[in-house]
Formats: C-alpha cells, structure tokens, sequence
C-alpha cells in the first residue's frame, strides 16, 4: 500500500517477517529519513496486538511526521510464532524488530522504542539492550502491574501520554514517577481511560506536536 501525506512524501507499507528467536509477522512503513520507530502493542494474554487503537495511531502520527515505523505481533500472537514469554521473550522480540528496522529502513535518524500498556513496560526494560535507542514514547505505562527501575535507568528522552480516568496507569502514580525522571521529557494527559477509545487523536496530536507535524483532531472529556 503507498499512502502521499501533505508533506509531499510518498509512505509504502507491506507486511515483513522478523526472523530471530521466533518468527514475527509485522508491518513496515518507510519514512522521510527522519528517524525510526520500533511499536510495541498491549498484553499478549488479554487480546492486545499491532492492530489495536491505540497502536494505529502512534503508527500513523509518526509516519506522518517522516519516521519509518515497524510494529509487529509478539511472540505468540496472530502470525507470530511461539508462546507468551513472560516479558522476557517479547524484549528479546524488540531487540530483533530493532535490528531488523536499522537493516531495513531507508536513511538514519535516532531509533524510539515505543509502547502502549504491557508495551511501554516491555520497551522500557529493552531499552538497556538496543544500544542505540534514543528515547521512548511510553502510552499508558501499566504502574500498578509492574515496577519502574528500567524506566527510571534510562538516559535518553521520554516521552509520556497518560489517561486521565486510567486505573491501570493512575494519574497520581504517572505524576510521581514523572518528577523523578532525570532526564529529557514531555507529558500529555488525555481525558481518556486506559483504553483511549475516541481519543485517538489526543495521543496523535502530541506525537505530530513533539515530532514535526500540525495538529489533528481531539476527544472530550
């Protein structure tokens, strides 16, 4: 499929394969050289995968702003072979959809691990292992269910959006960790619960606001 944005340039995507512990069906936009995304979706065992809501957007704001962008099913998941690997295994699924991007995108560009839910956990703790991560674009990163320690390690850039209503990552709690954050950040509070629907484009918009491109639509509270 090849999509023409208003910036003139001309987007393909197909679906790849990512071969490496397991074999990872995913799909691959090109970009304007402008850096590369790596999309990690929601918890495997409760029907998260790269066609989710919130997944698409970040998909196709970062697109839109020039980045190449893979977003793949974990281990286990639709095409993908294999069985859930307890986080483990999927960082190991982020590190070749890492590799594979750097082999496969056209042009450079500073690499962003980002992750939505169970996601933004998994990209978190990878983090460590994909030397040349930048930074992270972490949607509602899961704090009642799992530690911070990797977040909180990590020197490069983050950037958070968070749901208001979220009882699975609570304002409170985002807040708190987002003071101790040491280094280069920026938040975006959508009046959404954890699962965004109809807000979309709130999570879009800061993308296109923090990465390049002009506004989009929004949601209501």
């Amino acid at each position: 499929m090849v999509k023409t944005y208003q910036n003139k340039w001309v987007v393909s995507t197909k679906r790849v394969t990512i071969e490496g512990e397991e074999s990872l069906e995913g799909v691959l936009r090109d970009g304007a050289g402008r850096g590369r995304i790596v999309i990690c979706h929601p918890h495997p065992l409760y029907g998260g995968a790269m066609w989710n809501n919130v997944v698409e957007a970040v998909e196709d704001a970062f697109s839109e702003c020039g980045y190449a962008t893979l977003k793949f099913n974990f281990r286990g998941v639709g095409g993908s072979t294999g069985r859930y690997g307890e986080g483990e295994g999927e960082i190991r699924d982020v590190e070749a959809a890492a590799a594979f991007l750097r082999r496969e995108a056209q042009g450079s560009g500073p690499l962003i691990l980002a992750g939505y839910s169970f996601g933004a956990w998994v990209c978190a703790r990878a983090a460590a292992r994909v030397d040349d991560a930048a930074g992270l674009f972490l949607v509602a990163y899961p704090f009642t269910v799992y530690d911070t320690k990797e977040l909180l390690a990590f020197r490069g850039k983050v950037w958070f959006a968070g749901g208001a209503y979220d009882d699975i990552s609570p304002l409170d709690s985002l807040m708190a960790v987002y003071k101790e954050i040491q280094t280069e950040k920026a938040i975006k509070v959508v009046p959404s619960s954890h699962f965004f629907e109809g807000c979309e484009a709130e999570i879009a918009d800061f993308i296109r606001e923090s990465f390049g491109a002009g506004k989009g639509g929004g949601c209501g509270a």
